[in-house]
């Protein structure tokens, strides 16, 4: 609600007593120097924007075929299925890539573009830090005829971790995007403390629609979703998970993957959001294996340190499937 960064970091880092002793890559602060394809943490743009426009509900029902042909490009889900019979809800809680182009041309690409502008995607965060990237988002005039299908699922498009972060934030925050920012106040030698500028507040979507939204996200941690994983007992949470081919900077080309969490809580409450982003993992690649514990345990141990404490409301009950 306020857009203030209360931890920020990245691994592997340097001694900064040492820098010559590190790779230049790694002197940065890559949560908002470095971009990426966000994958599916991305669907929720596309999901607000649906819903904001009046085309879906999180009830609406959707068949989703085994494979989707768009632009001359086959498009597929990341395991293989037959046709699927999911509502709105359920093809953000799997996480459907084809039920998620389906979704979008409800709207269109040039009313995608519009509310992928509203949530700061390719524009500066308001952070100012050094060094912070805008991200990358093709001219409208630019999308070729596979580009309205793949930015709808999160590929083709790239933000940094501060960007990606904020759009949860906004969803969150009722549907207000916030700017973030990094220093609360100054203090002076008199010991008064100066609160520094209220970050700019812009409104992307209803709260209503942030509301389904949220709804939906919880789904996502439900036992039909892809990271029951990042559930944590008590509280209710809201998130997403996301799994991206990744951009090898050596190269140019694609190689391994991204793989991220984010998410809030409570879901019912917003106070927090925890953003977790692996860049191409070792060990497996999808996004709720991995990063749904780190939130998990980031999280957990953010709430009690913030003294944030359960709602003691439940989830609602969205039907995933008709």
């Amino acid at each position: 609600r306020t857009g203030n960064i209360l931890a920020m970091a990245t691994a592997p880092t340097f001694n900064p007593n040492k820098p010559s002793a590190s790779k230049g890559s790694l002197r940065g602060n890559r949560a908002v120097t470095d971009i990426y394809e966000p994958g599916s943490t991305s669907k929720i743009m596309t999901a607000a924007a649906v819903i904001e426009e009046g085309k879906l509900k999180a009830n609406s029902k959707i068949t989703v075929p085994p494979v989707l042909v768009r632009g001359g490009s086959t498009f597929n889900d990341s395991e293989k299925h037959g046709t699927l019979r999911l509502t709105f809800a359920g093809v953000l809680a799997k996480s459907s890539n084809i039920g998620t182009i389906q979704a979008s041309e409800k709207i269109g690409a040039k009313t995608l573009y519009s509310y992928l502008k509203k949530f700061g995607i390719a524009e500066p965060s308001g952070l100012n830090f050094p060094g912070e990237s805008r991200g990358l988002l093709p001219a409208l005039k630019n999308w070729s005829g596979t580009s309205f299908p793949t930015i709808a699922f999160g590929q083709g498009l790239s933000l940094n971790s501060i960007q990606a972060t904020s759009v949860f934030a906004t969803i969150a925050n009722g549907g207000v995007r916030v700017e973030p920012r990094l220093v609360a106040g100054t203090t002076g030698n008199d010991g008064k403390f100066v609160e520094a500028a209220q970050s700019r507040r812009v409104e992307v979507v209803s709260p209503a629609t942030a509301r389904t939204v949220t709804d939906m996200l919880e789904s996502v941690v439900s036992d039909g979703g892809t990271a029951p994983m990042a559930r944590i007992p008590g509280y209710r949470v809201a998130g997403k998970t996301g799994t991206a081919n990744r951009v090898d900077p050596a190269c140019g080309c694609y190689r391994g993957y991204t793989a991220s969490f984010i998410g809030f809580a409570p879901a019912d409450n917003p106070q927090l959001v925890v953003s977790v982003t692996l860049q191409a993992p070792k060990r497996g690649h999808y996004g709720g294996m991995l990063g749904g514990p780190v939130f998990k345990r980031v999280m957990s141990f953010a709430l009690q340190d913030q003294r944030i404490p359960p709602t003691g409301s439940k989830a609602p009950a969205l039907k995933l499937t008709w």
